[in-house]
C-alpha cells in the first residue's frame, strides 16, 4: 500500500489526495511560484518529488475608454478612466506617448491634463497587465487649436 503526503500546504482551493497523490481543485488565491514536495511511502521506503505550482490571476479583459476624444489645446480635459473586467490590473502602459501636456497614470490607467500641442487624430494603445496576461484598447485622441477670439 502506498500513501502520499505534500509539504507545505497547497494554495487555498487546491486539495491533495493522500491515497492517490492527486492534486485537484480550483485555486482561490494568487500564489507566487513555490515548490511543493510530494512524498510517496510504502513498506519498501519512500521517494519525493518537487512540484512547482504558480497561481496567476485571471487575465484582465474588455478594456475600454470613451473614444474617440476631441480636446482643445490649452484646455484641461475631463479625466478619462478605463473600464476593465477580469482580474485586477497591476499596471497600465500607453504607446506611443500621449500629446505633450496629457498625463498617463500607470497605476490607474487614467488619462488627464492639458495638452500644450495640436495633434491630429491618433490612436494610443493602452495595455492593462497582471500575472495572468494582458488586454489592450486603442484610444483615439485629437487635439485641436483653440478658437480665435
Amino acid at each position: 500500500m502506498v500513501s502520499y503526503s505534500i509539504a507545505p500546504a497547497l494554495p487555498v482551493g487546491l486539495s491533495f489526495d493522500s491515497a492517490t497523490g492527486e492534486i485537484s481543485g480550483t485555486p482561490s488565491v494568487i500564489a507566487g511560484s513555490s515548490t511543493y514536495t510530494v512524498t510517496a511511502v510504502n513498506s519498501g521506503g519512500s521517494t519525493s518529488f518537487g512540484v512547482v505550482i504558480t497561481v496567476n490571476d485571471s487575465a484582465p479583459s474588455t478594456l475600454s475608454y470613451t473614444s474617440p476624444n476631441v480636446f482643445t489645446k490649452g484646455v484641461a480635459i475631463a479625466p478619462l478612466s478605463p473600464s476593465v473586467s477580469g482580474g485586477a490590473v497591476v499596471s497600465y502602459s500607453v504607446s506611443p506617448a500621449l500629446p505633450l501636456g496629457l498625463n498617463f497614470d500607470t497605476v490607474s490607467g487614467v488619462i488627464s491634463g492639458t495638452s500644450s500641442v495640436i495633434s491630429g487624430s491618433s490612436t494610443y494603445t493602452v495595455t492593462a497587465v497582471n500575472s495572468g496576461g494582458s488586454t489592450s484598447f486603442g484610444v483615439v485622441i485629437t487635439v485641436n487649436d483653440s478658437a480665435p477670439s
